[in-house]
């Protein structure tokens, strides 16, 4: 099981590719979210997958988009039961893409949550979800969402914009 820390985001940096972890106090919900993903990756993410009970036709189906290695794409499981989700968003080919995949991602996580815990999903308990889940992935997803950031990313470094 994932070492959950107190301030409840780590960031593990190399060869690219960026883990962040977050923790959703409120639903005591633990994430772990993949950033810049390439099928390099695609081993250490499906052993995630599995320590969170992936099986099956969900696992091929990952198995299948990781291995891939294909841009703008990403994927989300959710085991309720143990409060824990698995977040992939692949490397992305602009700013622009990375934040639909961000989305798409985000909210698949906000919906897994929302029906866990049978929220409206149009009410305002699941509209401070989303804005929660938010700002707890921020300090990675900002780096993909700057033009320069996003093309220094595929270099390994940040463009210092600060953003």
């Amino acid at each position: 099981m994932w070492r959950i820390v107190n301030e409840a985001v780590r960031l593990l940096y190399g060869n690219g590719m960026i883990r962040q972890d977050i923790y959703l106090r409120r639903y005591r919900w633990h994430v772990v979210v993949y950033y810049a993903v390439t099928r390099m990756y695609c081993d250490e993410i499906m052993d995630d997958l599995r320590s969170i009970g992936c099986r099956g036709k969900n696992l091929r189906v990952a198995y299948n988009n990781l291995s891939e290695g294909k841009v703008d794409t990403g994927l989300t499981y959710s085991n309720y039961d143990r409060r824990e989700t698995v977040m992939v968003i692949a490397r992305t080919s602009t700013p622009a893409q990375f934040l639909n995949s961000y989305d798409h991602e985000r909210k698949h996580l906000e919906a897994h949550i929302a029906d866990e815990f049978n929220l409206d999903p149009w009410g305002e308990e699941t509209a401070y979800l989303c804005g929660e889940i938010g700002q707890q992935m921020y300090p990675v997803a900002k780096e993909f969402l700057c033009e320069n950031c996003h093309m220094s990313k595929s270099k390994n470094n940040s463009c210092g914009c600060g953003m």
